[in-house]
């Protein structure tokens, strides 16, 4: 049983490997919205100031990183129940 579902088990390590890509860009993206500055965002019809923005973007990750570790200890633990169904 060890071999079959590879695809899955691939999946895993790819939602990590987003996970941790996804927090880095967000990071590096609201550091830069909240050094530089900048021309208010244009949001839904209402101007935002850009360093509210490089905040919105940590708390961004971190629910971006959440969901996405989410979804790979998910497969792991489905997986994990898999391979100890009887059969």
């Amino acid at each position: 049983m060890a071999q079959s579902y590879k695809f899955l088990r691939a999946s895993v390590t790819v939602f990590k490997v987003l996970a941790w890509v996804t927090v880095a860009v967000q990071v590096i993206t609201g550091l830069m919205l909240i050094i530089g500055g900048g021309e208010p965002v244009l949001i839904g019809g209402v101007e935002i100031p850009a360093r509210l923005v490089g905040v919105l973007n940590f708390v961004a990750a971190g629910v971006y990183f959440f969901s996405l570790w989410l979804m790979s200890s998910l497969l792991r633990l489905l997986l994990d129940v898999r391979d100890r169904l009887p059969g």
